[in-house]
């Protein structure tokens, strides 16, 4: 008799997809890069994790009140995540840097900023990796590069027309005597 365990059935060996903690992936690059594991560095691990989109310094740093970890450390840990590439650094319209993990359990995406209201959407399109080998096969290494697509965002379109509309009716229901 075969043990449950024994089996030459094609399956048997099949494993469910690996799931990676953001945190371990996280500490692993760190230890790689040298750095240490403290706890503000782990707090902000986890706060980007929570994050589905890119977020702001100081919205990190009021997210982290409870945690020891004042705003200039916010700056240097992002910093040097950024350098060993466990964040990736992209910009609103306005200049104001914003910051995602980049681990290996996410998958890699651009990313399209409302210029009115700052919606962020992630643009799962990447003809840039073919440039980056292009670059590579040229002898370029520690190459990076940043994408931002920048645009008006369907809400605050259909806001825009609402308020032209508003504005010309408005400006019909106004006395002749006012017109001029």
């Amino acid at each position: 008799m075969i043990a449950a365990t024994q089996s030459n059935h094609p399956l048997a060996g099949v494993l469910p997809p690996k799931t990676v903690d953001p945190l371990v992936d996280a500490s692993a690059r760190m230890r790689k890069a040298g750095m240490r594991i403290t706890k503000p560095r782990v707090a902000l691990i986890e706060a980007l994790a929570r994050r589905t989109a890119p977020v702001a310094i100081e919205t990190l740093h009021q997210e982290l009140n409870t945690a020891p970890c004042d705003l200039v450390t916010v700056y240097r840990c992002l910093a040097a995540f950024e350098k060993i590439g466990i964040v990736r650094r992209s910009f609103q319209h306005n200049g104001t840097s914003m910051y995602e993990l980049v681990l290996t359990a996410r998958p890699k995406h651009y990313h399209i900023v409302c210029k009115n209201c700052g919606a962020t959407e992630p643009v799962d399109y990447f003809p840039i990796e073919g440039v980056e080998r292009v670059l590579r096969e040229r002898g370029y290494a520690e190459l990076t590069h940043l994408v931002e697509f920048f645009g008006t965002c369907p809400a605050c379109q259909q806001q825009a027309a609402g308020n032209r509309v508003a504005q010309a009716q408005a400006a019909t229901n106004v006395p002749p005597t006012e017109r001029n």
